[in-house]
């Protein structure tokens, strides 16, 4: 029975510590733009994230870790996170990200391209 209790008590302790409520949420995107806001792009990316891992259908962080990955110059990433960011709120601004990455990327490939020669 001391077993069973122990089990339970590390298994609140587990789910309670790993939730993410709509607070945390909130917390994590508002620090992602803080920081994004500074320049602080690593921060950013790390707050965007995990305002996604806490609520994956919340179009906004998405987007803005679509706008941190760009500005690494991390194309395929940024992409990625758009078109989530899409798929959960069409709207003109979404898809126009999504050109404008994929726009980037093809810019920066032939940057290297020629900068190779």
């Amino acid at each position: 029975m001391k077993k069973l209790g122990l089990f339970w008590g590390i298994l609140v302790c587990i789910v309670a510590l790993s939730a993410c409520g709509k607070k945390s949420y909130q917390n994590h995107f508002d620090l992602g733009k803080w920081y994004s806001e500074k320049g602080l792009t690593n921060e950013a990316i790390l707050e965007f994230k995990a305002a996604t891992q806490c609520d994956p259908n919340r179009y906004e962080a998405h987007l803005h870790l679509a706008i941190a990955y760009t500005k690494k110059g991390w194309y395929e990433y940024a992409i990625k996170e758009a078109e989530i960011a899409f798929d959960l709120h069409p709207s003109d601004q979404t898809y126009k990200l999504i050109q404008l990455i994929r726009d980037k990327r093809s810019l920066s490939s032939y940057q290297d391209l020629i900068e190779s020669e």
